[in-house]
């Protein structure tokens, strides 16, 4: 088994060797390919993470009335806490809810126009699941001896959900497409080299050498071609990726750019992985193909 890997190699060396340009193009090609598979998935998972982040800062704020103790305002809490749907729920004090907002709007010199606190108490109320923001806001908006206001953004909510599952459902089937589209590319590229090649498939069925053993050497080519061509295109993704995302990241500071390294991580290595089974899937069903036609 080893000897015959050994010469699956050798041989595959010598073919590397025999047909360079066509090898090059191969390469080439699948780079292209799987950059274009990378760019999708990297966009995927910065536009899933835009959206979870945007319907994460998306809550309940909850404006309590005057006079009620902090007794009556623990218990409130509690009592909110105990809904299924809630995920936390933060006490805001007015006197730093007002210290916030000066700092804010530092430019308005507020101390000088207000000269009392108008801000009332409040709770930052969080939800596993803002899909359900209108039904527990309509819920708590019944609380009269607490609630004097309350304001959330229910149909915000409702669209960034949507949109966040959109792009995920989306992102798979737009992956699943590519992938097959690069499987078919990749086929057609390494079946030029294998057409290039039919004499010597065809001498070798003559002389009685088996069809494990002719497709051993094509399925090495492809292999490494893919290996090849996914390492490339892992480089040049991330260079463009860190350089473009840094650009934007100045650009809008704002935007939750994903630069989790153990994220990207597992990118790369799935286009490395993808390039490789596909390089190795190509070239079996291309060399099938060719062992076929020199029955």
């Amino acid at each position: 088994m080893i000897r015959h890997l050994a010469f699956f190699i050798s041989e595959a060396y010598i073919a590397f060797r025999r047909s360079g340009i066509m090898i090059f193009i191969a390469i080439g090609t699948i780079t292209v390919s799987l950059v274009v598979f990378g760019l999708v998935l990297l966009i995927n998972v910065n536009m899933n993470n835009v959206a979870h982040f945007i319907a994460s800062k998306i809550e309940i704020r909850l404006f309590l009335k005057d006079g009620l103790t902090m007794n009556e305002i623990s218990s409130f809490q509690e009592e909110i806490r105990l809904i299924p749907e809630v995920k936390d729920v933060v006490f805001v004090h007015k006197d730093n809810a007002w210290r916030e907002f000066k700092e804010q709007y530092r430019n308005l010199s507020l101390s000088d126009l207000v000269h009392t606190n108008p801000l009332p108490n409040a709770f930052k109320v969080i939800l596993n699941n803002n899909l359900t923001i209108k039904r527990i806001a309509s819920k708590l908006s019944l609380q009269n001896y607490y609630v004097s206001d309350i304001v959330y953004g229910g149909l915000i909510a409702e669209r960034m959900e949507r949109f966040a599952t959109l792009v995920k459902v989306g992102g798979i089937i737009l992956v699943g497409i590519l992938s097959l589209a690069t499987l078919f590319i990749i086929f057609n590229t390494i079946r030029l080299t294998v057409i290039n090649r039919q004499n010597e498939i065809t001498i070798m069925k003559l002389v009685g050498a088996t069809n494990p053993f002719i497709s051993g050497p094509f399925i090495i080519e492809g292999l490494i071609m893919g290996i090849f061509g996914s390492m490339l295109s892992v480089g040049l993704l991330k260079f463009a990726y860190h350089f473009f995302g840094i650009q934007i990241q100045k650009s809008i500071p704002y935007l939750p750019i994903v630069f989790d390294a153990l994220t990207l991580n597992k990118i790369y290595l799935s286009i490395v992985f993808l390039g490789a089974l596909l390089g190795t899937l190509g070239a079996l069903l291309s060399i099938k193909k060719s062992l076929k036609a020199a029955i």
